[in-house]
């Protein structure tokens, strides 16, 4: 039985040989619930010994810049965190394996680039590896080889992928169920403060949505409250999709909160209130200049706080959801 305080990822957990730096920053919880936390584009860094030179771009305007911060509480509330290091510049942990277009990796045998166009127009040659950044600015001298390509994968991609699949087993294991939030933010230009993904509902449990969806709409007294929308316009990405599978007791959700709650976009700088929370581990109270950050942070909190208390009647473990 594992106890939080000694969990722990290791580079051969996670397929790599003994000694390997890991690719994503592991923060075990303080007490262990079925719920794991995914921070897959938060990452600034680009590896020194990387095939290809850094992008000369901005990586905070093709991250989801600083959002961890609002998560400042979660291993307390008893949700393992796992936190991207590296920019989806380098590799898209949120995107199908071979979601590649062939313009990028020109002799991959099998590409499958994803042509729903869910993230609109610029979406092209931005799949698992980018060919244009945010702006539609290209970022690749010329194509990777295939070569290239897998090892970008096998250093980057599937490790985050396999340390997720780790720590939702172990949750299985010990709770009969375990819950995947992944964890996201979204441009001010796109309409609503929260999205909650669920892949249309087929990632997790009706119960689990509804009360997902009941602790993002609740506000507290005296906090404006915050729009919420459901799969729309983000229903949830290869995380949510190739996680979230209930009929086996394993549920996955992603939310999107709008960028202009907590931080200045134009500037690429969070609001200092979030920074002082943060540095705190939240215990930095929110001044009521920023209400809506406020009512933010206490809608993130009641959300962490409902999947990782949620138990029996969600339809949650396996046997429940084949009933």
């Amino acid at each position: 039985m594992i106890e939080p305080a000694l969990e722990q990822l290791t580079a051969e957990d996670v397929g790599q040989p003994s000694g390997t730096a890991l690719p994503f920053r592991f923060i075990p919880a303080e007490h262990l619930t079925p719920l794991v936390i995914s921070l897959p584009h938060v990452g600034l860094a680009w590896p020194a010994d990387a095939s290809r030179a850094r992008p000369a771009v901005e990586f905070a305007r093709n991250a989801d810049y600083e959002v961890h911060l609002l998560y400042s509480r979660a291993t307390a509330l008893g949700a393992a965190v796992v936190r991207a290091e590296y920019s989806r510049l380098l590799v898209d942990l949120n995107r199908a394996p071979d979601d590649v277009s062939p313009e990028i990796v020109p002799d991959h045998p099998a590409p499958r680039p994803d042509r729903r166009g869910w993230c609109g127009p610029q979406a092209k040659n931005r799949g698992v590896v980018w060919g244009n950044a945010v702006g539609n600015i290209p970022i690749l001298d010329r194509p990777l080889s295939y070569a290239e390509f897998a090892q970008r994968l096998s250093r980057y991609y599937l490790p985050y992928h396999r340390a997720l699949a780790v720590l939702l087993a172990r949750r299985r294991a010990r709770f009969g169920h375990a819950i995947l939030l992944d964890a996201h933010s979204m441009p001010s230009s796109v309409p609503g403060d929260l999205i909650l993904g669920t892949y249309e509902g087929g990632a997790c449990s009706p119960g689990l949505q509804q009360r997902a969806l009941a602790a993002l709409r609740a506000s507290a007294d005296g906090r404006p409250a915050l729009s919420v929308r459901l799969n729309d316009p983000y229903r949830g990405g290869e995380l949510v999709r190739s996680f979230g599978r209930p009929e086996a007791g394993q549920h996955a959700l992603q939310l999107e909160v709008n960028r202009a709650l907590y931080m200045d976009e134009a500037r690429s700088a969070v609001w200092p209130e979030l920074a002082a929370f943060a540095s705190t581990s939240g215990a930095a109270p929110i001044r009521s200049s920023r209400p809506r950050l406020a009512a933010l942070i206490d809608r993130v909190e009641s959300l962490v706080r409902a999947l990782a208390s949620a138990q029996t009647g969600l339809g949650l473990t396996s046997e429940s959801a084949a009933r």
